[in-house]
């Protein structure tokens, strides 16, 4: 996963399996969904996160100029 995810983020990301992983890492980077849509898929799938975590991790990506997977 680019950048440098917090520790909720990370344990999503270690628990999936590499083909999740991808999409996962591409949805967070590229996708146009919201966090709040992100964050209700990924809670219903098992794996409880916040929209606030997914912005966080968002925002830090923009700053270091991450843009794509």
């Amino acid at each position: 996963m680019p950048g440098k995810p917090g520790p909720t983020l990370e344990a999503i990301y270690a628990a999936l399996g590499e083909d999740e992983r991808r999409v996962v890492a591409q949805v967070l980077v590229d996708s146009p969904l919201t966090a709040e849509a992100i964050a209700a898929v990924l809670t219903a799938n098992g794996h409880p996160v916040s929209a606030s975590t997914i912005r966080t991790y968002r925002r830090a990506l923009r700053r270091e100029g991450v843009t794509s997977v």
